[in-house]
């Protein structure tokens, strides 16, 4: 066996220091974290259980859990009855839904949304490609839901004949056409818009 701490220290070397392709936020993680503390709790948890419960840092959550209830996720009550619990239940609480609430935006190219990117020459295609990325990952987050994080009952992506999560994509397929062309054409026509 291999010295762990060595292994660890590799992990680390291949870590993007947050520059990676897809970057879940801190605000997000932790958002969704605290939807999971109270789905599984089934009662009301005031914000210093919900930080103790999954080790977040209490002030920073404090914003988090305002923004939640502002965007109808959570309902706070004050008092020595008081605390948060989830709006409404976790089955119909979505990943698009956090997302929606805490930043607004799921992908953007070099910070802009794709549908202000412009390509042109041997890359015009690749806004089709962008919006073709969106659009799986929006249904991946359409479909993932609190009480399925919780129980671990959620869609994993399948290799080989398909990539996606409900949605195969043909890998021999030619730019433009099949699966990509027609998830980059709905994304561009009618993105999907989270909150």
């Amino acid at each position: 066996m291999g010295d762990p701490d060595s292994a660890e220290r590799a992990a680390r070397r291949r870590s993007s220091g947050g520059n990676a392709v897809i970057n879940i936020s801190a605000r997000v993680d932790y958002g969704i974290r605290v939807l999971c503390a109270l789905a599984d709790a089934g009662a009301p948890m005031t914000s210093e259980q919900l930080a103790s419960a999954q080790a977040l840092p209490h002030k920073y959550l404090e914003s988090i859990l305002t923004d939640l209830r502002r965007g109808g996720l959570l309902i706070s009550r004050r008092g020595a009855e008081g605390g948060y619990w989830l709006a409404r239940p976790s089955d119909s609480i979505t990943l698009a839904d956090v997302v929606g609430c805490l930043v607004g935006t799921l992908a953007e190219v070099r910070g802009q949304r794709p549908e202000s990117t412009i390509y042109t020459g041997a890359a015009e295609h690749l806004r089709s490609v962008w919006f073709a990325v969106r659009a799986l990952v929006e249904v991946a987050f359409l479909e993932i839901t609190i009480d399925r994080i919780v129980s671990g009952d959620f869609p994993v992506p399948t290799l080989g004949a398909g990539v996606g999560v409900g949605v195969g994509i043909d890998a021999g397929a030619s730019p433009g056409s099949g699966a990509v062309a027609e998830l980059a054409a709905d994304a561009a026509g009618a993105p999907i818009r989270l909150g």
